[in-house]
């Protein structure tokens, strides 16, 4: 070529000939650049593997999809930008870019600030070192075609990785529009375990050196009458306290005293159950990515409910290790979304998790961070009363004439032996026989599908047949005919009226069922089939109208949209 450098570079034996360097440049020797990158591209794989074992990179609690998805997409794309760089340096280089850029998009939200550029580094620098032993070697107008290729495959990369992460764990709906409060002693505050008389409530203050603690509730506004109850628990900056002397179907207001100053900025709401027969309406949800700030807890809110259920997948954290830590983390970043935040001060809940709020995805019994997740449930969590400290956190609770039984289906489940394990699916089976005796309604919240087809090793109730089929055989023998379950798990709302839920010997043990989901998720769809329908989606939750007039009492179940739009319904009435 006729703008070749004075500056001559033999090409190695068996290399493409290649355009001399730039004039006038003083350069590193290519071999030297080579081994560089490679030496590089070796420690960033054996940092990988190390930190797998030691766990140096923090990260966000935004979930753990970096560690669970995406570091395998790093050590595949590194390999194969080494691979390439054998031959072609710079199609290596462009490989290993284009990882930084779409990983680089992923990281930025999922792990602590200068941890993200840790990652990147390792594949931008032997990127960047490959790159470097062609450029050169190379003209100025090639060089600078080269730069054009990393600069395009960076910028490729991160839009690719963006887009992912947008489809996988960005928001799926619209979002809110609440405001976020101003900063107070409180980070958070929530409800739970409410009956007739009494109610839980948990926060978290801003730090962990407080004096004193104290819950005001009042039926007044401005806690001018307010009863003071001292904390019943305290674990560094989380506080619980049990009230209890209250009256039944009294709407509540409550706040933290903080060293003898009342948070008047996060103040919250409940209302104690009714007693005898009562009407009522609760809302279900479930599946929710970590930190959403969708517009569909806006429309729960709306729906004014006496309590809602949450029935699984409060957040998708996938904590894949023994670390209470991390559950707190993520739990304080979903408590403190704005919208979130307003329907938990305003609606008490109840909570039972499944696999992504437990553990990793479809975790069991002997998920290493079993032992974590139950420890943070029970310091962070206003539930009904639990076994004991390492039960499965099965529970019960009524309202007026209606009885709700509550079921983990992760922290017992055995694989493929039992999905409840021993000791809860006796309490599952005497507290189901024993409601549908004392109560005119039982509803059974139940995470995971129970409509599927029996296979082998299915994270449904497909998978633990003899289970279900004796469960069912219950419900036979007993004629136990006013029985509600919801669900969660598929991202879908589906409803049917009994026709599919019959798993029994005998016969005569359908029941209607009810999936709701998912709050901010990917929809899809699980099981079936449902006789009123199933359609997956996002931005979607149930509403659930409790009609009791003291003879029978008339159930309306409505599957809705963040909009507004009323996707499925079905009634019926018990007598």
């Amino acid at each position: 070529m006729n703008d070749r450098s004075e500056l001559d570079i033999e090409p190695e034996p068996g290399a493409l000939e290649r355009p001399a360097p730039l004039a006038g440049v003083v350069v590193t020797p290519p071999r030297r650049l080579r081994a560089a990158a490679f030496v590089a591209t070796a420690l960033a794989v054996a940092f990988m593997f190390a930190d797998d074992r030691f766990g140096w990179l923090d990260y966000q609690p935004g979930g753990t999809a970096f560690f669970t998805y995406v570091r395998p997409v790093f050590y595949g794309l590194l390999i194969v930008g080494a691979v390439l760089a054998i031959w072609w340096e710079i199609a290596g280089a462009a490989v290993a870019w284009f990882a930084a850029g779409s990983i680089g998009a992923i990281v930025v939200n999922q792990l602590v600030g200068w941890h993200a550029v840790v990652v990147i580094a390792c594949l931008a620098v032997p990127a960047s070192l490959w790159a470097l032993s062609d450029l050169v070697s190379w003209t100025r107008r090639h060089a600078l075609i080269g730069l054009g290729v990393a600069i395009g495959a960076t910028i490729g990369g991160a839009i690719v990785g963006e887009a992912v992460y947008e489809r996988s764990f960005g928001p799926t709906h619209p979002g809110s529009e609440t405001a976020q409060l101003p900063d107070s002693e409180l980070r958070w505050i929530w409800s739970g375990g409410v009956t007739s008389t009494s109610a839980r409530i948990t926060a978290r203050t801003q730090r962990d050196d407080v004096d004193q603690l104290r819950l005001a509730v009042s039926s007044t506004d401005d806690f001018g009458q307010a009863t003071f109850f001292e904390r019943s628990g305290l674990d560094g900056e989380i506080v619980t306290f049990a009230a209890d002397r209250l009256r039944p179907a009294t709407k509540y207001r409550y706040a933290v005293e903080v060293d003898g100053q009342l948070d008047t900025i996060r103040v919250g709401t409940f209302t104690t159950f009714p007693e005898g027969s009562a009407s009522f309406r609760f809302t279900v949800g479930s599946c929710a990515r970590v930190g959403s700030n969708g517009s569909v807890f806006d429309a729960l809110t709306a729906e004014a409910p006496l309590f809602h259920m949450i029935v699984g997948d409060f957040h998708y954290g996938d904590i894949p290790d023994d670390e209470r830590e991390r559950y707190d983390e993520v739990l304080d970043l979903t408590l403190r979304q704005p919208a979130q935040a307003t329907l938990y001060r305003s609606t008490p809940v109840a909570y039972m998790w499944d696999d992504h709020d437990y553990g990793a995805n479809d975790s069991d019994t002997f998920s290493p961070s079993r032992l974590a997740a139950m420890e943070a449930y029970r310091v962070n969590v206003p539930s009904y009363a639990l076994a004991g400290e390492l039960s499965a956190i099965y529970q019960s609770f009524d309202v007026g004439r209606v009885r709700f039984l509550l079921t983990d289906a992760r922290s017992a489940r055995e694989p493929g032996i039992s999905m409840l394990g021993d000791e809860q699916l006796e309490w599952f089976v005497d507290a189901l026989v024993e409601a549908a005796d004392e109560q005119t309604l039982v509803v059974w919240l139940n995470p995971v599908p129970w409509v599927a087809d029996e296979a082998e090793g299915a994270d449904h109730w497909g998978g633990y047949p003899d289970e279900r089929r004796r469960i069912s055989n219950v419900i036979a023998e007993h004629d136990i005919d006013n029985l509600l379950m919801v669900s969660g798990d598929a991202h879908m709302v589906a409803i049917d009226d009994g026709t599919n839920t019959d798993y029994s010997d005998t016969g005569n043990a359908g029941f209607p069922l009810l999936h709701a989901a998912a709050l901010d998720r990917p929809g899809t769809t699980k099981g079936g089939p449902y006789s009123v329908g199933a359609i997956g989606g996002s931005g979607q939750y149930a509403v659930v109208d409790i009609t009791d007039d003291g003879s029978a009492i008339e159930v309306a179940v409505q599957a809705k949209r963040y909009d507004g739009d009323v996707l499925l319904a079905h009634t019926f009435v018990v007598d």
